[in-house]
């Protein structure tokens, strides 16, 4: 199953005393499918000065009234992007078609922020809301400190949508030893993660678990003593055959690429 659909960044359109609002605009997100429309609000504002409407993103080099990075805005508006991508998937995987309460459904279970969350039927704190709220803590903080690249918030951006996929509902005290292993089980069974890969998104989030208990947030840091075995997978290396190296060395080579001679030459001895 297809569902044909298109996700829209786009700002809010609003006038005050009849005068459209430049200053300070709400970012939305708008995603259509089967002749239907769904309204998402980002928790993000800026300026139409600083907002390019072709690439739908904040302009390089800008910040908003919070001062909040373009790269910081830009990577979030990936995340929720790829949230809804992977939403859609699972319908399709599931050949079901969804209705506009579903996907927002789905988006909220997925990404509770500020503006965009469901009503709770309990007054117990929710443990994974304040992982998830530390994560954010993290790139925001680290991000200015380290004066992150575009790539790296998109790096970052991809390891929430990882561990959310892998469980909505994960706290600090899931991320023992056991915890752990499971998680990178998930990366190679189900995301068919390469053993490099995994290594890359298990130092991002350890480099997030020693941040978040040097800031006092939990007690638990089984991070620190945990090695998995990630052996490299060991490319294949080719030998020419006998035969082939004969016709290497004795093919002619065009007098107009007589370089190539040299680079035989390297090959051969």
């Amino acid at each position: 199953m297809n569902i044909k659909r298109n996700i829209i960044f786009a700002l809010e359109s609003r006038k005050k005393d009849g005068v459209l609002i430049v200053e300070n605009v709400p970012i939305r997100m708008r995603v259509n499918f089967a002749s239907q429309r769904i309204e998402f609000t980002t928790g993000y504002r800026i300026d139409v000065a600083k907002w390019d409407a072709d690439k739908q993103r904040v302009k390089n080099g800008c910040t908003n009234k919070l001062k909040q990075s373009a790269s910081e805005i830009n990577a979030a508006l990936l995340g929720y992007y790829t949230e809804i991508q992977e939403i859609f998937k699972r319908f399709e995987v599931a050949e079901v078609m969804p209705s506009p309460a579903d996907v927002k459904s789905a988006f909220n279970a997925r990404h509770r922020s500020d503006e965009v969350q469901v009503e709770r039927t309990s007054d117990k704190p929710d443990p994974s809301n304040d992982f998830y709220k530390a994560f954010d803590e993290f790139v925001r903080v680290c991000g200015r400190q380290n004066d992150w690249t575009h790539a790296t918030y998109e790096k970052f951006a991809a390891v929430k949508n990882h561990l959310r996929a892998f469980r909505a509902d994960l706290s600090f005290s899931f991320f023992n030893e056991a915890g752990l292993t499971e998680y990178v089980r998930y990366l190679r069974e189900v995301r068919e993660m390469r053993n490099s890969t995994i290594g890359k998104q298990l130092s991002f989030l350890k480099w997030f678990l020693r941040w978040s208990f040097g800031q006092g947030m939990h007690g638990n840091n089984a991070y620190d003593t945990f090695r998995p075995k990630l052996k490299d997978t060991q490319k294949k290396i080719i030998f020419l055959t006998w035969e082939e190296l004969t016709r290497l060395r004795e093919f002619e080579i065009p007098p107009a690429k007589q370089s190539l001679d040299r680079v035989r030459d390297v090959f051969l001895f």
